[in-house]
């Protein structure tokens, strides 16, 4: 088992949610969260992609954006479907586009049937 922790624009979180969906990957967790990545939040050129930079005339040089968490817990064998759609969900050819982390997980129980394993998340 994997788990696969994907930092996504705010706006691409339905259509990534509705290509997993139709994979049928919908067990996911999805939080809001803010950060910023290799450019420091730093706002040069605004983008069409852009709309999301909450600017501050007093600071507009380092932000933290908003940005979407999803946390996936999958069989190893499905890792690479769920990463390539992500990817071909999200890339937008603009920095921002987000970041995926694959982790290893060594066990889940379903708390209602003390299922364990694969069984947990199937």
């Amino acid at each position: 088992m994997k788990e696969i922790v994907a930092i996504i624009r705010r706006q691409k979180l339905h259509e990534t949610k509705t290509a997993l969906d139709g994979l049928g990957f919908s067990p996911m967790s999805i939080l809001s969260v803010s950060g910023r990545g290799k450019q420091k939040g730093f706002i040069g050129e605004v983008d069409p992609v852009m709309d999301e930079f909450l600017l501050d005339e007093a600071d507009v040089d380092v932000r933290f954006i908003p940005k979407r968490l999803i946390s996936i817990v999958a069989d190893d064998a499905d890792v690479h479907k769920i990463v390539e759609t992500i990817i071909k969900t999200n890339n937008t050819g603009y920095p921002g586009d987000g970041k995926i982390f694959v982790l290893p997980m060594t066990d889940a129980i379903r708390i209602r049937t003390s299922e364990i394993g694969l069984s947990a998340i199937k």
